[in-house]
This record gives C-alpha cells, structure tokens and sequence, in this order.
C-alpha cells in the first residue's frame, strides 16, 4: 500500500488539542511465531536483530492529525481518530502510559475493530483481538519502547511484534511526535 497522508479533527474530548504527526512501517516476519516460543528465556530479541531490507516492508503509513493529550485516570493519553489504514477507519485510537512508567505503552483501538494491547521492552503479552466476527488471541513482544512524552508533547519510538493467532506475525516500527496545537 502506497504511503498515505490525512488530517483529521479529533473528537471533542477535554484535554489539550495537539498535532500528532506518526510514521509507520510493517513487514512480515516469516518463520517467527510468538505464540509457539516456550517461556521468558525463549524471546524473539535475536530475530529483531536481522531487520528486513526496505524491499520487505509491506505497508508504510503517514499520519498528520490532530489528537487530544489529557491525564485520564492516572495515565497520560493521546486520543485520535484513525483514517491512513482503511481497515480501520471510523475506529479512535488511545495511546496510553503511566507517566511513572512510560516505557510500559498501551494501545486502545475503539470501533468497529476494536483492541487493546500493552508493548513493554523485552515482554510478550497476550490480548484479545475483537472483529464483528468474533475475537481472535493476539500477542505482542516490545524490542524498542522510548517515550518522552509529557503534558507538554514529546515523542514516542516503538519497535514491536505482534501475532494473531495462526496468521504470519508482523513487525511494526512507529514513530509519533507529539507538539501541543497553536494557542494551546
């Protein structure tokens, strides 16, 4: 899929109104099955190491939108309608993290397909993945997880796997700056 490039107005929610602006890559990772590794000794850390050329990424996304960051409960959130993936478009986003631990990053899609998974460094967790047919078992494993994010904006670096059960796992690399909108 050719890069893509939206903007977006966020949802009115209260917080401050921000400008994410994120690039996305994809690409398979043929051979590596997180569901299949035995326990924590047993880690894809290796895998990630051989990274695929440029010529094995399957999709690459853009996204400039505006968002909303506010403190919900105890976590810093960023809040944005998602629209450079057509499959899930109409779906809002929710990026979230303790501000004591901001390396541990949780991923809330809301919608038609709706998720939510936690990337941590070096950490496979397993979730639930909801489709109008019916859930799927999904599982994540963190290689990089960096976030200067504040109430001020930052940005946020991730490197993760993530594996729905009996389909290829697929290695996303993200990157999301976070600035604070004019006259916020």
């Amino acid at each position: 899929m050719p890069i893509s490039e939206y903007e977006k107005k966020a949802p009115a929610i209260n917080g401050k109104r921000v400008i994410i602006n994120m690039k996305s890559t994809q690409c398979d990772m043929t051979g590596v099955g997180l569901f299949s590794l035995g326990g924590d000794e047993d880690s894809p850390d290796g895998r990630f190491s051989s990274a695929p050329a440029k010529r094995d990424v399957n999709n690459e996304y853009k996204l400039m939108s505006e968002a909303v960051l506010e403190m919900k409960e105890g976590r810093l959130c960023i809040s944005y309608e998602e629209t450079a993936i057509e499959e899930v478009q109409g779906c809002t986003t929710v990026i979230s993290f303790e501000p004591e631990t901001p390396t541990c990053i949780t991923v809330e899609r809301l919608g038609p397909l709706s998720s939510a998974f936690v990337i941590e460094r070096s950490k496979r967790i397993f979730s639930i993945y909801s489709t109008p047919f019916g859930s799927i078992d999904m599982c994540t494993y963190g290689n990089r997880v960096e976030n200067t994010v504040t109430e001020q904006g930052g940005k946020i670096v991730l490197d993760y796997a993530v594996e729905l059960r009996g389909m290829t796992a697929q290695r996303t690399r993200m990157e999301l700056t976070v600035r604070l909108a004019d006259g916020e």
